[in-house]
């Protein structure tokens, strides 16, 4: 697999493995909280089952990471439209813009180099 799929992959891992064993963490990031079972169920199964699924797919079919690398930008272009409606990002929100920046365009570039490698 390519390290930039396998980098993709284990990110998403370990992002749905933390918010399916402690979906608490997700809101505790933006000083939040999960109080009730609803909220924490919710949290799994967006934070949790989704990046958990998106980890799979590539493992099993790291061409996938095309598809994955732009719904990854799409989260990243969400959190900057966002300053439309609710002024400048704060430091944390720019950060997961970078970060899903980043993790987004390695996953294009690896789908790219998987699919020239076949």
């Amino acid at each position: 697999m390519n390290p930039l799929i396998a980098i993709g992959a284990a990110s998403y891992a370990g992002l749905g493995l933390a918010s399916f064993l402690k979906p608490g963490l997700v809101p505790a990031v933006i000083g939040s909280t999960a109080p009730d079972a609803d909220s924490r169920t919710e949290i799994r199964a967006v934070y949790g089952g989704l990046p958990l699924a998106f980890a799979a797919t590539l493992a099993a079919s790291p061409s996938s990471g095309t598809s994955i690398g732009l719904a990854t930008l799409g989260m990243a272009a969400g959190r900057a439209a966002s300053a439309l409606f609710e002024g400048a990002p704060s430091p944390k929100m720019g950060g997961f813009i970078v970060l899903e920046t980043l993790v987004g365009g390695a996953l294009l570039v690896g789908a790219r180099r998987s699919a020239r490698a076949t």
